[in-house]
Formats: structure tokens, sequence, C-alpha cells
């Protein structure tokens, strides 16, 4: 039987998830803006030194498949600019001329501290060109390949200015379509400045579109469901590449990875984007909020734009996001990119303690929020013919046991002698911890666990965890022997999933582990109808192979 694949899929890496542009219709953005032009690289037109009569060409500083961009210097305001010129093969092509002055009339509404301003646009001879502001640092995607993934702080800094530069293409009807690192710039103070805006499409409008039936503008590792199957695209595809951008500069592996960009793109339509504190548990679960919402496959459920998704990453941070994202730009001391103190590192402000803290605070955020109604739900469920890939028909291993884990009282533990109801494959029975006053236990310990004995070492490739009441936050572990209660946490084998305020029905994905031992810690409690806190486990699955 082929094998099935997990709902959220396991990312690999991938070299440059930037460079592979799906298209149909003219696209000149396949390449990143600020890669330098390779030795010896095409130049659109021999011994030519200025354009407009007034910009001075210095040097390429990028290329792509349509277009060049050059480092120029304005004669008549004497300030350095950005020039990007069509090659000459498609400065006869009236479609791809059409797109690129639509991108320059597009674009120069853009008046945003976070948006690469357009200064002028203009035909010469066989020359087509744009004028743009000249950005003074690197890339986001340099900054990732030297770095590999970021702190959460600073992502959440990068996010919020990227968001708030989208918030003001959205409110002026743009949707910015090809969101990616590479288009994500780091002036030297540390402002981050979104570019190429040339394959913006008006969001409303009959003639707001050049892209033929059936085609997709947009990068393969970044670009959003509906791009491959629907023609209205809306300002939910960016928040679902800016979120995508966002977990990669967190976890330093992008989203998803297939054998070819139209592979790697298509695997969106099935598969939800993992959590990425399941591949990174110190980021904070208000960060980890905001990625996944802003990556649902239902767009109805993400951010309905930049400005909403800009607010909510703002409350993460308390100082100026400029501030962070300037540590990401190589200093005269020679700090590196991405350098940040340890002790600095982290999202400031009290963090909610829960998901329903979060949720309030979110509500308030993003008042005005379109409320899903049942007729919506309906035309989503009913839309796709083939049903969600789920774990569903994979092998169920049935445990050689349980046991309660409590290193504050080895060999005892909350209702020790219950545990083996939370493997009896009964739904009605089910193992509870102690009831507190709080959720944490009332800081007694750090968690309780319970300790699930498979008999031998057997493939696991999805842990369901079953409980009668959700809000219970968990840690998944293994082990290929039994670690001694003495030991602790720390005696535990391999870290393998997290998730706060899981729900009654919590599915983990994993990539496929072989152990006997598996150890659900549960750190956070929930609370019940009385006002006590308490987990109460009906029944966990550990699933192998189909």
């Amino acid at each position: 039987m082929a094998e099935q694949r997990p709902e959220h899929a396991d990312p690999a890496p991938l070299d440059d998830p930037d460079a592979p542009t799906i298209t149909g219709a003219a696209s000149f953005d396949d390449v990143p803006e600020s890669r330098p032009a390779v030795q010896g690289e095409h130049r659109p037109w021999p011994d030519r030194s200025h354009v407009g009569g007034r910009y001075h060409l210095e040097e390429p500083i990028a290329s792509g498949g349509a277009a060049i961009v050059w480092r120029a210097f304005d004669e008549n305001l004497s300030r350095s600019v950005a020039v990007k010129l069509l090659h000459p093969h498609h400065a006869t092509d009236p479609t791809v001329v059409e797109r690129f002055e639509r991108e320059s009339r597009a674009a120069a509404q853009l008046n945003h501290p976070n948006a690469v301003r357009i200064y002028d646009t203009g035909r010469e001879d066989d020359l087509v060109y744009l004028v743009m502001e000249h950005v003074d640092g690197p890339s986001l995607r340099e900054v990732l390949r030297d770095r590999r993934r970021l702190e959460p702080m600073v992502v959440a800094a990068i996010g919020e200015q990227v968001a708030a530069a989208l918030g003001e293409a959205h409110a002026h009807g743009l949707v910015h379509r090809d969101v990616k690192p590479a288009n994500i710039l780091l002036a030297s103070d540390g402002t981050v400045k979104v570019t190429d805006f040339g394959i913006a499409k008006a969001l409303s409008g009959a003639d707001a579109t050049l892209t033929s039936p059936g085609t997709v503008v947009g990068t393969a590792a970044y670009v959003a469901p509906e791009q491959l199957e629907d023609a209205n695209v809306d300002a939910r595809a960016d928040i679902y590449a800016l979120g995508v951008v966002l977990y990669e500069c967190l976890t330093g592996r992008p989203a998803f990875s297939g054998d070819t960009p139209t592979a790697t793109a298509a695997m969106r339509l099935s598969y939800e984007l993992m959590p990425p504190r399941q591949v990174r548990p110190d980021i904070p679960r208000l960060l980890d909020d905001v990625v996944v919402r802003a990556t649902r496959r239902n767009r109805n459920e993400r951010f309905e734009d930049g400005a909403a998704m800009a607010v909510v990453l703002g409350d993460l941070v308390s100082v100026k996001p400029s501030e962070l994202t300037a540590r990401l730009v190589t200093s005269p001391g020679g700090g590196r990119a991405g350098d940040v103190p340890r002790d600095e590192a982290r999202i400031s402000g009290p963090l909610p303690s829960t998901r329903r803290e979060y949720t309030t605070r979110l509500a308030a955020a993003v008042v005005g929020t379109a409320i899903i109604t049942l007729a919506t739900v309906f035309a989503v469920l009913s839309m796709r013919d083939d049903p969600t890939p789920s774990s569903s028909s994979a092998v169920q291993w049935r445990p050689a046991g349980a046991v309660v884990f409590d290193p504050s009282s080895p060999g005892l533990g909350d209702h020790a002698g219950d545990a083996s109801r939370a493997v009896d494959g009964d739904l009605q029975t089910a193992w509870s911890t102690l009831t507190y006053g709080t959720e944490d236990f009332e800081g007694t310990k750090d968690g309780v666990g319970l300790v699930i004995d498979l008999g031998e070492p057997l493939e696991v490739r999805n842990v369901v965890v079953q409980l009668v009441r959700g809000g219970v936050d968990v840690e998944l572990y293994s082990a290929d022997s039994l670690p001694d209660a003495a030991d602790g946490l720390e005696g535990w084998g391999v870290f393998r999933a997290a998730q706060n305020d899981i729900r009654a029905s919590q599915e983990f994905h994993l990539t496929p582990t072989t152990n006997r031992y598996w150890l659900l810690w549960i750190t956070g409690l929930s609370p019940n109808a009385s006002g006590q806190y308490a987990a109460e486990v009906a029944e966990v699955q550990l699933r192998g192979p189909s």
C-alpha cells in the first residue's frame, strides 16, 4: 500500500526556495531582488551608462527572468536609486510591458515606511524602466542563508513590518502575490521594506488581471493554496505567504518541499502547515498561533488583511520593531546578521498563560473581521471531492501498558492505579490527574505524565490524545529504554512535539519514529465545572504506517 502522508506535511530542507517561480504569464521576479548579478551575466544593452537623461547606471545588483535591477545615481536629486529594466527580448512584448507599467502605477500609490518607494517610470528607445528607492542592506533571504533561523522576538518584528506594508497595499486594493524572503529587504537602520509589487493585482475591476485562466503567478515555496485553484485571489493570499516566511524564519527550513516547484506548491492543497512549535518548542505560543492562523488552507480562517495581522504581531513586542531587526544587519563592529543576545531574544511583556486569554486579545485586536457563516462553512466543506488525508486508516498499536510518571513523587503520582485506563481502547474510561487550584499544579510540580509501553520498538507516525475536556498543555517524548523517574524529565530520550491548550481530540503528526516507550507530559491543566484544574485523558493512541 502506498504511504499515507500526514495532514501536516513534514518539511524538508530546500536550498533556495525563492528561485522557482510558477507562472504561465509574464513574471519577472523569480530571482531574489538583492542577489548580485552573476559575473558575465547578459547586459541588457551595450555600452549604455544613462537612462532617462538623469539616472547614471553604476552596477547590476539583481537579475530575473524578464528584468535586471541596477544601482544607479539620480544626478538631478543627488541620491542613489534602483533602476529596474526589462530585458530587450521582453520590451517588445505588449503583455509584459503592460504588466511592467502596471507595477509602476500600482506600487506608486503606496506611501509607507515599510514599502519600497517608486520614484519614476518611463520608456526610452528600446528600454522600459522603473526607478525605485535603493535599500542599502541585505534581503531576508541573505540573512536566512547566513543564520538559518532567527530568534522569535526578531521574527515577530519582521512580521509586523511586512504585514503593515501589505496592509497599506491591501487598503489600496492591491495584492502582492509574491511575498518571499527575497522580496523583503532590510535597510541599514533595520527598517524592513517590502519590494516588488510587480505582480500586484487589483482586488476588484474587470480589467484587473493580465493572468490567463489556469495560470499561477508566484513562488512555489510560498504560494497560497487558492492561487493554484482560484483566479479570485485576495489579500489573504499574501497573509498565507507571510505566514510561510515567518515559519521558515523560526524553524530554519521551508514549510513545504517537493521534488519539483509544482509539487511543492501542490502539497499545500492537501496538508496544513505543521505548527512551528512542533519543530521548535521554545517558540512562544502566541507567535505560534499567529503563524498557524495565517497559514490555514481555508482562507476564511486567516487574518483578513495585512493590517489585522500587523496589529496582533505588533502586540507581541514592546519596542520599536526596527530596533530589533537592526540586529539582522551586519554592523561595522563585525556582528553577524541575526545575532541577538540570548537574554533579549524573547517576546517581551507578559504572555497570556492560556490560548483562551490570547483569543480575547486577538478578538479585540481584529474587531471587524468577518464572521464565518454556516453557509460559508457548508461551501468550504463541499468545495472538494477528495477528503483530507488522515491517519485514521493507519495501523493503531496496542500498548502493553501505561504507568504514571511523576518525578515529584517517584513510585506514586496522581491516580497511579488508573493509568491503564488511558490505553485500554475504551473512551468511556479515563485516567485523571488530581485536582488543583491553578492550572500550573499550584506550583507544586512542573508536570505529570503517562509513560506508554508499546512492548517493543515500533514505528510511530501519529499520536492521538483523546481528552474528556480540552485546554491542556502537553509535550511528547520517546525513548528506547525506560528512564529512571528519579532523573526527572531530563532523563527522557528525545522531545517529539508540544502543543498548548489542545483540543479534546488532538493529533500530532510526527516524522516516523521507532521507539518502545512514549511519554505524554502534561504541563498545564484545564478548568472543570467546579473551577478546579485537572487533566482527564480518555485515550492515547499511537499509530504506525498504513
